[in-house]
C-alpha cells in the first residue's frame, strides 16, 4: 500500500511537471523551467528515503530512541544534495547565486545543529508516546508537532532568521519616512523596518513581514531597494501589512494545523501495520513531507486568494499603479514566469500568476 502511495504521488508530480514545462516553453522562460524541474525533482529524491527505509525495516528493530534519531537526521543528510543543486547548479548557471560555498556549509551547519537539538528530545517523546498512550500517541505527536512549528515560526524573525541573513535597521531617510507615513495611516502603533541584505544570498528581490497587525516587522531586502522605486516600494510594503491587517497569518496558522492533522493521520494509517516503533515513526516522519502534496492544492488556493486581497489592501493605502509595475518589474527581475498552466498552478503556487494579478488590480482602479 506505501510503495503504490509514493508511486500515486510521483507520477501526479510528474505529469505536472511536463505540463508546467510545456507552458514555459512557449515562452522562452528558461531559468523558471529550471526551477520547476528542480523542485519536482527534489520532492521525487525526498521520495526515496521512506522508500530506503522500507528496505531497511528488517533491521530497523526496537524502541531505541537514539536510533530513530540517527535516522531522522540521515534523512535531513538525505535531501542535502538537491538543496546544494538549486544554488550553485541551477542559479549560478543563470547568474542568480551570490552565496560562496563557504557560507552555504556555515549555514547547512546551523541548520543542522537547530534540527538536532530538536530532534533528539523529539524523538524520545515520540517513542514514549507511541509505547505507553497507544491510539492517542499520535493525536499527542501532532498536537506537540503543530506548537513546535507556531513557536518557531514567532521565534524566526527575532532570533533565527538573524543566524543566517545580516539584518539591521532601515537608514533614515526619504524611504524611512515615506513608509513611516504610510504604516501612521494604516493604524501601526510600533513602526519596525529593517534593512535585510539579501544580496550576498541572491539576485531575486523580495520583501517579508511578520508579527501583528499594530506592531508588523517589515523587511526589506536591499535587492528590493535598488531595485524599485521609492512608490512602488510603498506599494509592496502596503501588500505586505495587507496580509497581516486582513488576518492571513492566524489564518495560516489554524489552516497548516488542520492539514498537518490529516496528514498525520494518513501517514499513521499507512504505517499501521509496522510493529516496530522505531520503523514505523521513521517511515510516518519520512512520509509527512510527501503525503503533504494532498494539502497542497486547498492551502494554495487560500495563498492565492491571500495575494489577491492584500493586492486590493496595497491599492486601497499605497497606489494601484505603482504595484502593478513593482510585479512587472519582480517579474522580470527574478526571472518568474508570467503565466502558468492552470493545474500546476493550483497545487504549487501559493501566489497567482503576475497577469492574473495586473488583471485584478486593473479592476480595482488602477
Amino acid at each position: 500500500m506505501l510503495p503504490a502511495v509514493l508511486l500515486l504521488i510521483a507520477a501526479l508530480r510528474i505529469t505536472l511537471l511536463l505540463r508546467q514545462r510545456a507552458v514555459l516553453r512557449t515562452q522562452d522562460q528558461a531559468y523558471a523551467m529550471g526551477v520547476v524541474t528542480q523542485r519536482v525533482g527534489q520532492q521525487l529524491w525526498q521520495q526515496g528515503w521512506p522508500l530506503l527505509l522500507l528496505g531497511l525495516m528488517p533491521l530497523l528493530k526496537g524502541s531505541e530512541p537514539l536510533l530513530l534519531f540517527v535516522l531522522v537526521t540521515a534523512g535531513w543528510f538525505w535531501e542535502l544534495p538537491p538543496k546544494a543543486y538549486k544554488p550553485f547548479g541551477l542559479d549560478a548557471r543563470h547568474g542568480m547565486n551570490r552565496m560562496s560555498v563557504a557560507a552555504f556549509l556555515r549555514e547547512q551547519a546551523i541548520k543542522l545543529v537547530l534540527f538536532a537539538a530538536l530532534a533528539l528530545p523529539a524523538a524520545w517523546l515520540a517513542l514514549v508516546l507511541i509505547e505507553h498512550t497507544d491510539k492517542r500517541a499520535w493525536l499527542a505527536i501532532w498536537a506537540i508537532g503543530w506548537g513546535a512549528w507556531a513557536g518557531l515560526r514567532w521565534l524566526q524573525p527575532r532570533y533565527v532568521a538573524p543566524l543566517f541573513d545580516k539584518v539591521e535597521s532601515l537608514p533614515a531617510g526619504e524611504l524611512r519616512s515615506r513608509l513611516e507615513s504610510l504604516l501612521t495611516r494604516s493604524g501601526v502603533r510600533d513602526q519596525r523596518l529593517f534593512l535585510l541584505r539579501a544580496s550576498a544570498r541572491s539576485a531575486q528581490a523580495n520583501a517579508q513581514v511578520s508579527g501583528s497587525a499594530r506592531a508588523p516587522r517589515i523587511v526589506l531586502g536591499d535587492t528590493l531597494i535598488g531595485l524599485l522605486k521609492a512608490d512602488e516600494i510603498e506599494s509592496v510594503v502596503a501588500h505586505e501589512l495587507g496580509h497581516i491587517q486582513r488576518g492571513h497569518l492566524r489564518f495560516q496558522l489554524l489552516m497548516i494545523g488542520a492539514a498537518s492533522f490529516a496528514t498525520v493521520m494518513i501517514a499513521a494509517a499507512l504505517t499501521a501495520g509496522i510493529a516496530e516503533p522505531v520503523a514505523k515513526l521513521a517511515i510516518a516522519w519520512a512520509l509527512l513531507p510527501s503525503l503533504w502534496f494532498f494539502a497542497l492544492p486547498l492551502a494554495n488556493y487560500w495563498y492565492r486568494r491571500f495575494e489577491f486581497e492584500a493586492d486590493a489592501s496595497a491599492a486601497r493605502h499605497a497606489s494601484g499603479a505603482a504595484l502593478a509595475r513593482a510585479l512587472r518589474t519582480l517579474t522580470r527581475n527574478n526571472r518568474n514566469a508570467p503565466i502558468a498552466d492552470r493545474w500546476y498552478e493550483r497545487v504549487y503556487h501559493t501566489h497567482p500568476a503576475t497577469s492574473e494579478r495586473l488583471d485584478r488590480l486593473d479592476k480595482v482602479g488602477t
